[in-house]
């Protein structure tokens, strides 16, 4: 099986990066992402430190974030078609981390000295469990935060998200989930990073939730894009998710909402006014992150009312 590795990493997204690895529609393979940089190992507790040094390094661009793996091309994309990437497997090395620089679009720095500060957590993580002190343990809910294709005009640092995917930052992008993006460019260059032992609604601190790194399995199809789809879409086993990306982030939830009437209307039969009545009884929406340039909203059906 093929494995694209951290040997190569990308911190922006763009239709010139070199490709690293080329896989076919069907084959599956695996990503092994690379943590994000976090605080240099002297910061780290010392019976942490031979494990954090093991998967990061204090040379990593203290400049940088959202390391991804890529660029990746699939055979046989081309614009006009969605690049839908099945999510098989998770799994997370066994140390993360999450910090707060001081200031986000959660909490600004105008606020100045608001009592919280500069923050910085090392954490250990075994058995299924982020080991968050003495009496408490969270169970790992891995993610991916970063999944996105070439854009295909300009080049965007990892932070951003958009119509190519991108910096999504949602837990839905999991085991068992697939993640369908129009392509831009040929070959779609993907890119995969910023994983996630789990996150809370928000990404508050801005330095993830629990950021770290591991190996993702996952496998590629194509098909024709609707002619309706702009942005993201997301499905799993019990809803339909539509996504976008914008700021404020009422604008992000008003494209994943028209995203949503859109999608019923191709796939499910239901004209705009049924839809919208529809969605005004079943409707599930949030901010997934309030931190990034663009906040992430996603929109989503329970397949149970989908008759």
């Amino acid at each position: 099986m093929q494995r694209a590795t951290p040997d190569v990493l990308y911190y922006e997204t763009g239709p010139d990066n070199p490709v690293t690895m080329t896989v076919k529609p069907g084959e599956t393979f695996e990503i092994e992402t690379q943590m994000n940089r976090g605080r240099d190992s002297s910061e780290v507790p010392e019976e942490l430190r031979d494990l954090w040094n093991s998967k990061r390094s204090d040379a990593s661009p203290t400049d940088r974030g959202n390391a991804s793996s890529g660029a990746i091309w699939v055979e046989g994309a081309k614009p006009g078609h969605v690049l839908t990437v099945h999510v098989e497997d998770i799994q997370v090395h066994g140390i993360g981390y999450t910090q707060y620089r001081g200031s986000t679009g959660a909490a600004p720095g105008f606020l100045g000295p608001s009592g919280i500060g500069p923050q910085f957590k090392a954490v250990p993580i075994e058995n299924g469990r982020i080991i968050w002190n003495d009496r408490l343990s969270f169970p790992v809910e891995p993610m991916l935060g970063v999944v996105g294709v070439a854009p295909r005009r300009e080049r965007r640092h990892n932070g951003w998200a958009g119509e190519w995917g991108g910096n999504f930052d949602i837990q839905e992008i999991t085991a068992g989930a697939s993640v369908s993006i129009p392509v831009q460019v040929p070959g779609a260059l993907l890119h995969v990073g910023d994983m996630h032992a789990r996150q809370g609604d928000g990404e508050i601190c801005g330095g993830g939730g629990i950021e770290t790194g591991g190996i993702a399995t996952l496998h590629v199809e194509l098909s024709d894009k609707p002619q309706s789809m702009t942005w993201p879409r997301i499905e799993n086993d019990t809803h339909i998710i539509t996504t976008a990306q914008g700021k404020p982030a009422e604008d992000a939830f008003r494209i994943a909402l028209s995203e949503m009437i859109l999608w019923l209307g191709d796939d499910y039969g239901m004209d705009k006014g049924e839809a919208f009545m529809f969605l005004a009884q079943c409707l599930e929406a949030r901010v997934t992150q309030f931190v990034n340039p663009t906040y992430s909203y996603v929109a989503k059906v329970n397949r149970k009312y989908l008759v």
